[in-house]
This record gives structure tokens, sequence and C-alpha cells, in this order.
């Protein structure tokens, strides 16, 4: 998979998660952990391009409050809602009154976070959307887990100094007559790291 290729799969899950729950707009926001920030990675709705790469702090809003229990929830009647951030939502231009969201976790960490605004739940019910939601969280953390994997070994590669652009430096100079034993050890190495 490429990196368009889990994109796609994320603004996919939250086009679904919109259409799903007849809903004002979705996002999936990525749990940043050195800049202690959660980055929308992904949007459907009003303003969706604007959000792509907006950063809040993790402990900021109801999705700042998912990211850190690992909990969904359904919050009617937001703007009450201590934990609501009025502000960033005014500044999207899109306050809603309803806010469905549930954590995005692999292997017991929170990635991030799927959230819907302004679902529909009438008939539905909040237990009944709340499992619906956790379904699609599940569904983009496959993605999610590679995206990050895949940015972790892009910095390890663009590091200048790191390991794996030591050695790729290293390969990069090897002339026709050292290549069958860089492959050896390539193979060694894979065995070893497996």
């Amino acid at each position: 998979m490429n990196l368009s290729t889990h994109d796609e799969i994320l603004r996919s899950t939250v086009r679904l998660a919109r259409l799903s729950f007849a809903a004002a707009a979705a996002s999936v926001c990525l749990y940043d952990h050195e800049r202690q920030a959660l980055v929308f990675e992904a949007s459907s709705g009003p303003g969706e391009d604007r959000l792509l790469g907006v950063a809040i702090p993790s402990d900021s809003g109801i999705a700042g409050w998912v990211a850190n229990t690992g909990e969904p929830l359904v919050v009617r009647g937001v703007a009450t809602d201590e934990r609501f951030n009025r502000e960033f939502a005014a500044g999207t231009g899109l306050v809603p009154d309803t806010i469905l969201a549930a954590p995005i976790e692999h292997q017991g960490d929170v990635l991030g976070v799927l959230e819907v605004l302004d679902p529909r739940l009438e008939g539905v019910g909040e237990i009944s959307a709340i499992d619906l939601l956790t379904e699609l969280a599940n569904q983009s953390c496959a993605a999610l887990a590679l995206l990050l994997a895949d940015r972790r070994a892009r910095a390890r590669r663009a590091a200048p100094r790191g390991a794996v652009s030591q050695l790729a430096a290293l390969l990069d100079q090897l002339g026709p007559e050292k290549e069958a034993a860089a492959q050896d050890l390539v193979n060694a190495m894979v065995k070893l790291l497996a």
C-alpha cells in the first residue's frame, strides 16, 4: 500500500461515517505524540479540505477526551458540555449540537479519534450508534496503523545520521562485485529482525 491508499481508506471511512448517520460532518484525527496534539487526517463535510493537517491540543475538546480515556461517547447539547471546544468549532464554520466520537485503537494504544458531527440518531439509539461508530473506527485502524508505520519508516530513512540512511548510503556505493555479499547481509538482518 502506498500513502495515497492509506489516505483514501481514511477518507472513505469518514464519508461512510457521515453517510451512515446522515450527519453534517465526520473526521479522523491522528494522535501526534511529539506535538501532543490531534491532527486532522481526513474529513467529510463542509470545510473538509481546510481541516486537513490542522492540529488541536490532545487534551482539548471532546475528541481530546475520547483520545485520553479511550472511551466512545455521544454528547447531545455540546454547547453546555465543558469538554466542548466552542472556539475551535466556530473557526471551522460548523458548531454542532451533537457529537458522536470513538477512539481508534491498535494493540491497546489510541492512535486517534473518529468523530461525527450532528448525527441523526432517531431510530438508531445511542448504544447502536456507538457500536456502529466503533466498528468504523476499527476499520480505519488498520489504515492508520499502516500510515503511521510508513511515516516512521520515511522519517528513519530521512534522518541524516540514522541507521537506515547510513546503510542505504553504503549500499548505494557498492560495486557489482559486492552486491551478492550485501544481499546475504540484508537477508541475515531480515532474519534477525523478523
